[in-house]
């Protein structure tokens, strides 16, 4: 990890949520955005992405899994939680970077420096042709930035919105997820962890997850009674 510059270097697992994979980002309306943040992190179509969204949409998990995905094609990737640590934003070091992902980039609004700091981050990532994806709860008008110049170059880019999945296609990657792990997830286990579980996609993913140990230990296989005793004990 390099520390210059206080960036959280990909892919070194460091408190990032698995799993991060572009993949495992679903829903029909999203396939054109999936597509945009894997060009960006190969360096190839825009060089700026604005994604935003409601809470739990997967913002996050976009984030990460774009480092991951630049790392698997053996290029150099940072990500930033702005809102938990804004100060990395201040005199970072862009050398050997491919790009660089701001999560939560909204929590700056309103804050004079930090707004600065974005703006001057911006210019310096173009100067020297850095892509850069940024997320946000809402559009950059919308956010509450008051820098005039700062939301101008937040338009540089493509802004898109994450469309939230319904609930089929969330039990479609429940089953896919638990198939790739090797085990079998019911249609109506899927639907029962649906309608109990919380709905976000990180969430839901880590069930998976929970659910594969479970059963690799009791040697049972998921049925309903069974995904109770695990999550609703």
């Amino acid at each position: 990890m390099n520390t210059s510059g206080k960036m959280q270097q990909i892919p070194l697992d460091l408190a990032l949520n698995a799993p991060h994979s572009l993949d495992g980002f679903i829903g029909v309306e999203n396939l054109l955005l999936r597509a945009l943040i894997t060009q960006l992190a190969l360096g190839r179509g825009e060089a700026q992405l604005f994604i935003h969204g409601a809470q739990n949409c997967g913002k996050t998990h976009l984030a990460q899994a774009a480092c991951f995905y630049a790392g698997q094609q053996g290029r150099s990737a940072a990500y930033i939680d702005v809102k938990k640590n804004p100060s990395q934003l201040d005199h970072m070091n862009l050398s050997h970077i491919d790009l660089l992902v701001l999560d939560d980039v909204d929590a700056l609004a309103g804050d004079d420096q930090g707004e600065f700091l974005l703006f001057d981050l911006i210019n310096r990532l173009r100067e020297q042709e850095i892509p850069l994806l940024m997320t946000a709860s809402l559009p950059p008008a919308a956010c509450g930035f008051q820098l005039p110049d700062l939301l101008s170059r937040l338009g540089w880019g493509i802004t898109m919105l994450i469309h939230a999945p319904n609930e089929a296609e969330k039990i479609e990657l429940l089953r896919r997820k638990a198939q790739e792990r090797g085990f079998d997830l019911p249609f109506e286990s899927a639907v029962y962890l649906l309608q109990r579980s919380p709905r976000d996609l990180g969430s839901l993913l880590k069930i998976i997850q929970d659910l594969d140990h479970a059963s690799l230990s009791a040697q049972r296989k998921l049925t309903i009674p069974f995904v109770r005793s695990v999550l609703f004990p």
